[in-house]
């Protein structure tokens, strides 16, 4: 008989052939399949009335040598003290030999990953390979903090080789009938118990509990040989579950159990691992010696099937890692980098079975490192402290992502809801198209600062509000118009003087024949725009020495580019041609009633992308400024506003820059409350939204709110805290994700989030009332909102096409400039600036040190990047 032979019946039919040539009769069989693939077997005949257990045995499994695991051969009276035969199994068991053999296709789920609540208690069972990195220590100050925040817990120790949980929360000496040993056997045998009996409640003061292993002694060593985890799950009655379920229905009501666990390959921490727990923190040291070991413990996780699984949908155990205890001092970054690396890797097995609306598994976010401490180390129970805090709080907010999240005022109807979704309209595209910008505008205190006069430069990255605040001072009610000078070149057919490129190349070459400086054409381009934009009253007209035909000019609308170039070159022949223009404006400026900017914008594009034209823009950009300087102190109306990008401003050089310093402002979003206004702006649009924000006590002009209204009004848009990672405010990974690498953020790229949220949300068909978008909805649209932030970057920075190619070949982050190097050599010349633009940060090391750097998730995502340092 083969393998492919041996199934159950083939089995059967070699038992009873076996039983008929040795005259055993009135045969009945019992066959399942056992946790090691070979087969467990129950025969009952009274035939073998009077035989030995080695005779029934030869009577009856030859030829089945190898493939029994278990036989239990019996007359019909053993059967009766026997118990039931072995219960039929599909599928692994949690056992440590099917666990580590174990893989899945299956979409990998946890039980924080789902919308709705999972039932109470929760599990989490603490473990490890090895001993020494405290797993236990991390268990009972986790179990403090959230008895101490008013959280149900109880704390069952099953590290039964070595106890002393029950020491820790100092609690006295179970009684010898007291604990988890016992109870199991009762339950095993069938015997009624209560839970009760066997807990001990740690104070009076708190909801906290602890589940000892058992008193010490000859009895307890006798109990734990008698415990046999592996054959519990092909029993009937299966006592570790029905610890727990009574755990679940006794008066104690723990919102969460705390599992402490044998290290190693122990049979009982199977199957707390892999079908018992939804959360499994993994405590280790990231020695070589652990790396296997916990890399098959991962992978085994990973492939699990919890009890709370059903035939639709499949939940895992979700690993959580506890990195300790790293030693002080330099090596504390070394050796934290390098259980992010192993984690990271061993993650990025799994990574196609999670579904995009979940997120992907990092190991930053899943993991949390503890150094070494001798106070702690060397407790003798553990109690709240400010630093037991500080150091195992994170671990305590894991388990809190378990529970349900309270109830809140702010839950919204389906029918509002479905409402607010169809009306909510966040922009996509740049300040220059938003059609709602001047209600959207946030008047926040830098935005208040860059219109205000005394502040001719407004300077800024890429996305931080500069054509925001343009077009705020273009278009804002009750202000006269300014003197637009440049724009972007979405608004050059309402200023049809403004220059392109080719407008700029053809002046650029005029300048250079005739040995003249750019301050010269500011002066005479300014002066332009200001008669075509101002009263033309005839004592502004241009001087004559410019022999200008105003005639030209008599119809802006009709004015092209052509014109523009030919007015200014004849301007500029003149050799005083910046003193003549002066006066010109200046007469212009006398002219005014009253004060009007002159505005410049779109200077970051306005010249063109390739290398020549951006040194033509920093030669431009600086004479402009060597004009202002001259030229502001001598007019009363007319104020300077120049807008430009802080790449720009940094690399300019010219006289008198010093002059500037204290008299620009610069576009930085530091204050979460009012970056997030920007959207919320965008949200009180919305009737139904504004409506909810009504019942909640929230009125709807959204610039005079304080920091408490901006961010319960934030929750009601999309949620407090990240469901499946529910001990991150949802504020806080949005923040920290829309970061670039000079930690600036872009309420465009907010905008897009939303937008993109508001889309996915609108697919989405389970309910959800907690707020308009479920915060989940924020993962996926990440991902989107990193794809449009890379296609800006290459817009903005073709020249960083070299370091973005680099970055998607070498994958991993964070990386040192040799990776680079390794994929593209020239990509090296582009450091500087892909730190300048904010592309990479310098993660760690100076500039003596080999330095290595991230890149942050707002571009990670885009390039396919993994969170992965090196080992």
């Amino acid at each position: 008989m083969n393998s492919e032979q041996l199934d159950a019946d083939a089995v059967k039919r070699a038992l009873e052939e076996n039983a008929a040539r040795n005259n055993v009769t009135d045969l009945r069989v019992h066959v399942t399949r056992g946790m090691e693939q070979g087969w467990r077997i129950r025969v009952v005949s009274d035939a073998l009335t009077g035989r030995s257990d080695v005779e029934r045995r030869s009577l009856l499994l030859s030829g089945l040598e190898g493939w029994i695991e278990d036989a239990e051969l019996l007359t019909s009276a053993e059967e009766e003290w026997y118990g039931p035969p072995p219960r039929e199994v599909e599928g692994a068991l949690p056992v440590w030999s099917d666990a580590l053999n174990q893989s899945s296709s299956q979409p990998l789920l946890f039980a924080s990953d789902l919308d709705e609540d999972i039932d109470a208690p929760a599990v989490v069972t603490f473990y490890s390979l090895r001993g020494g990195v405290g797993r236990t220590t991390a268990l009972a100050a986790a179990a403090r903090i959230l008895a101490a925040r008013g959280r149900r817990v109880l704390c069952i120790d099953m590290d039964f080789e070595a106890p002393g949980l029950h020491h820790l929360l100092r609690l006295g000496e179970p009684s010898s009938d007291q604990g988890v040993l016992p109870l199991l056997l009762a339950l095993e045998r069938g015997d009624p118990v209560d839970i009760r009996e066997h807990v001990q409640r740690v104070n009076d003061a708190e909801e906290l509990y602890c589940l000892p292993s058992g008193r010490l002694g000859v009895d307890y060593a006798e109990r734990l040989r008698l415990l046999e985890p592996e054959n519990w799950y092909l029993e009937e009655r299966n006592p570790l579950r029905g610890l727990f379920d009574l755990a679940s229905a006794s008066s104690i009501q723990p919102e969460l159990i705390l599992v402490d666990s044998r290290t190693g390959i122990s049979p009982i921490s199977a199957p707390l691992l892999f079908d018992i727990s939804d959360l499994a923190v993994v405590c280790f040291f990231p020695h070589p010696q652990a790396h296997l070991g916990t890399e098959l413990l991962v992978q085994s996780l990973l492939a699990a099937r919890t009890r709370r699984s059903t035939n639709e949908r499949v939940i895992s155990p979700e690993p959580r890692f506890l990195v300790s205890p790293v030693p002080p001092g330099p090596s504390a970054i070394k050796v934290h980098e390098r259980a992010l690396s192993w984690i990271d890797t061993w993650l990025e097995k799994a990574a196609d079975r999670r579904v995009p609306e979940v997120g992907p598994l990092q190991s930053d976010e899943l993991s949390h490192t503890v150094g070494y401490s001798a106070d702690m180390a060397f407790k003798d129970f553990m109690e709240v402290s400010s630093a037991v805090n500080d150091t195992y709080g994170p671990v305590a907010d894991w388990l809190e992502q378990l529970l349900p999240q309270p109830s809140r005022q702010t839950a919204v109807r389906s029918g509002s809801k479905r409402e607010a979704l169809s009306e909510l309209n966040f922009s996509r595209g740049q300040a220059e198209v938003q059609e709602n910008l001047l209600d959207d505008f946030v008047k926040t205190r830098v935005a208040l600062q860059a219109a205000d006069p005394q502040y001719p430069l407004v300077i800024g990255r890429k996305g931080t509000g500069k054509t925001a605040v343009f077009r705020w001072l273009l278009d804002r009610p009750g202000g006269d118009p300014p003197v637009v000078v440049m724009c972007p070149n979405t608004f050059r057919k309402r200023f049809p003087w403004v220059l392109g490129a080719e407008g700029f190349a053809a002046i650029d070459e005029a300048l250079a024949a005739r040995g003249a400086a750019w301050s010269r054409f500011w002066a005479c381009y300014a002066a332009l725009a200001a008669f075509l934009t101002l009263p033309k009253q005839a004592e502004t007209a241009p001087p004559p020495r410019f022999n200008l035909d105003l005639s030209e000019f008599s119809h802006p609308e009709r004015t092209d580019e052509l014109f523009v170039v030919d007015a200014v070159i004849k301007m500029i022949e003149d050799p005083q041609a910046g003193l003549l223009a002066a006066r010109w404006l200046r007469d212009l400026d006398k002219s005014l009633p009253g004060a009007r900017f002159l505005l410049f914008d779109g200077l970051d594009t306005g010249f063109g992308n390739d290398v020549a034209s951006r040194d033509r823009r920093t030669s431009a950009v600086a004479g402009l400024f060597t004009f202002l300087t001259e030229a502001e102190t001598r007019l009363d109306n007319l104020s300077f506003k120049v807008l430009l990008r802080l790449d720009i401003w940094q690399q300019l050089l010219f006289e008198n820059k010093s002059h500037l310093f204290g008299r620009y402002v610069q576009l930085l979003w530091r204050d979460q409350a009012d970056y997030f206004k920007t959207v919320l702006k965008q949200a009180a649009r919305s009737q139904a939204f504004q409506v909810m924000l009504t019942d909640i006590g929230i009125g709807h002009q959204v610039d005079s709110w304080r920091s408490e209204e901006v961010f319960q009004a934030w929750n009601l848009l999309i949620g407090e805290r990240m469901k499946g990672a529910k001990t991150t405010f949802t504020r806080n990974w949005v923040w920290n994700r829309l970061a670039d690498g000079q930690g600036d953020h872009s309420p465009r790229t907010l905008s897009q989030l939303f937008a993109t949220a508001v889309e996915w949300e609108t697919r989405e068909r389970s309910a959800y009332d907690q707020s308009v978008i479920r915060p989940r909805a924020l993962v996926p649209s990440l991902e989107q909102v990193s794809i449009e932030a890379i296609g800006a970057l290459h817009e903005e920075f073709p020249e960083l096409k070299a370091m973005v190619d680099a970055l998607e070949l070498v994958g991993r982050t964070p990386l040192v400039p040799t990776d680079i190097e390794g994929v593209n050599p020239q990509a090296l010349e582009q450091l500087d600036l892909a730190l300048e633009v904010g592309l990479i940060a310098v993660h760690e090391g100076t500039q003596e040190e080999v330095r290595r750097y991230r890149v942050p998730d707002l571009y990670r995502h885009a390039l396919g990047m993994t969170r992965r340092g090196q080992a």
